[in-house]
């Protein structure tokens, strides 16, 4: 009879502590916009943005949104590898521009991932949509070199290096915007499909995600889903139901039918009954693109960046300061609430270790800063207090605290002007902001602070050099980095 008793509170309890550790490992959904600006989410923008947001509106209001949040550089490859990592993409061979697809993979085999570390705490690990960080293809055992024209590649070619050999369990989706009709599932080529589609489909794939595994994520066996959108990057390509819903022409339709496409992932979630438990979060790669046709969308009332100068590829804030909304019921205490600390994108490698109680190697995760203490409590301070930034053509520029230092003359990008023009017009090689008083970059004050910039070159030296931007060992880049390229 005791011996009974015992193993039914032995039971109980193990039960009880099987759940407590379960509860302490969210499901982890990212939803990763390309080429979105802070302008284009209506409640971030509400004087000056003319599209609706709908749902990821109602995300920020029962979650956290983060006013102070950058990506890694203001274009695509660099941002997602940041993303994945916690490491700066300029530490590595790209130090300017994007991949290209059909080369070795950016990220190395033996690099700990996002999705390699959550899998080896037991999640099920999925991404749906765009890659962007380089594969090959092998065909009847040859592998195939990148076509002069946009052929695809044939239907079951073999991937070795994808996403699935980089801690993904399941894959499907496409390498980049110029190969979008060429549709991957894990490790093949599946399909040829219209550009069209994509969106919807790999959105569908995100919700079966969802659906397979909310039993076993009920029952301790969490998952993460990454979900990479190819939109509303260029080709701009809304479906026939959103055509003309903005009022604003197809780019407008194409971020609305992005924010419709959030929504139907949320709902999922929450029909599920996994809300309490799945950590959210909404992103960009970077700001919007000019691609946008920018300019028009003036006119009509609406401005992509809101109230900061640049776009993507700059140097300007416009170029890598972007939305970033997370929701967590679980920890995060009252929705709607804002957070003006200082967070990058390399920084949710971190946070997510803090949350699992995951210890990072000193060689993991250089330059990623742990933000959960600002999940947890709104009076929390920010531990990142410097930050990096990096543009389309390999131009950098530090912030520290609110003063944030451009080694260029111009934008860095593509925005007017741009370096080439800047030093056509003599402007000074360096800018420096204040962005307590200066947030729009207006005002260059390096001429007044010449120790300030100084003070700020350095550590950007440091960061560099010590091949990390957080502390521990010194380590190597993978290759040299020069700060002061110049290659226009």
């Amino acid at each position: 009879m005791m011996t009974r008793i015992f193993k039914t509170v032995y039971l109980c309890l193990y039960m009880s502590f099987t759940f407590v550790q379960a509860s302490d490992k969210p499901n982890i959904v990212v939803l990763f916009a390309d080429d979105m600006g802070i302008g284009e989410v209506k409640s971030l923008n509400p004087e000056r943005g003319k599209i609706l947001t709908t749902n990821i509106d109602q995300l920020a209001r029962t979650g956290i949104t983060f006013t102070d949040a950058h990506t890694a550089s203001s274009v695509c490859t660099p941002s997602r590898y940041a993303l994945l990592t916690g490491r700066y993409a300029w530490r590595t061979r790209l130090q300017s521009g994007v991949t290209t697809g059909y080369a070795d993979p950016l990220i190395a085999d033996d690099q700990l991932t996002l999705a390699k570390m959550l899998k080896t705490e037991g999640y099920r690990t999925a991404i749906s949509g765009k890659w962007h960080l380089n594969f090959n293809y092998y065909f009847e055992g040859k592998k195939l070199l990148k076509p002069k024209n946009k052929q695809s590649p044939p239907i079951n070619s073999y991937i070795p290096d994808g996403p699935i050999s980089r801690g993904f369990d399941e894959y499907f989706g496409f390498h980049h915007a110029r190969d979008m009709q060429t549709l991957i599932h894990n490790d093949r080529v599946i399909e040829h499909i219209n550009v069209v589609d994509m969106l919807p489909r790999t959105t569908e794939y995100a919700v079966d995600f969802i659906n397979k595994n909310a039993s076993n994520a009920k029952n301790g066996k969490p998952f993460f889903l990454y979900m990479a959108f190819g939109s509303p990057h260029t080709p701009i390509v809304p479906s026939k139901e959103w055509i003309g819903k903005s009022g604003l022409g197809k780019y407008g339709d194409f971020v609305m039918m992005t924010d419709a496409m959030v929504g139907k992932i949320v709902d999922a979630i929450d029909k599920a009954g996994l809300s309490k438990d799945t950590l959210i979060i909404f992103s960009s790669d970077n700001g919007t693109s000019k691609a946008a046709d920018v300019k028009s969308l003036i006119e009509q009332g609406h401005y992509p960046s809101a109230h900061l100068r640049g776009l993507k590829s700059d140097l300007w804030e416009g170029g890598h300061r972007v939305p970033f909304i997370l929701r967590w019921p679980a920890k995060q205490g009252n929705g709607n609430r804002i957070q003006k600390g200082l967070i990058g994108l390399t920084d949710v490698f971190a946070t997510l270790a803090d949350i699992l109680e995951v210890k990072l190697d000193h060689h993991q995760g250089e330059d990623s800063i742990s933000f959960y203490p600002l999940i947890k409590g709104e009076d929390a301070q920010s531990a990142r207090h410097a930050i990096v930034h990096h543009s389309i053509y390999g131009k950098f520029s530090i912030r520290q605290g609110n003063w944030k230092l451009l080694l260029a003359p111009g934008s860095g990008g593509w925005s007017t002007p741009n370096d080439k023009q800047a030093k056509q017009q003599k402007m000074p090689k360096v800018q420096l902001y204040n962005l307590s008083t200066d947030v729009s970059e207006r005002t260059n004050i390096a001429q007044q602070y010449p120790a300030k910039v100084t003070e700020l070159i350095n550590l950007l030296k440091d960061y560099v050099n010590n091949g990390r931007s957080t502390q521990g060992p010194i380590l190597k880049n993978d290759t040299q980095v020069d700060i002061w390229k110049d290659n226009l």
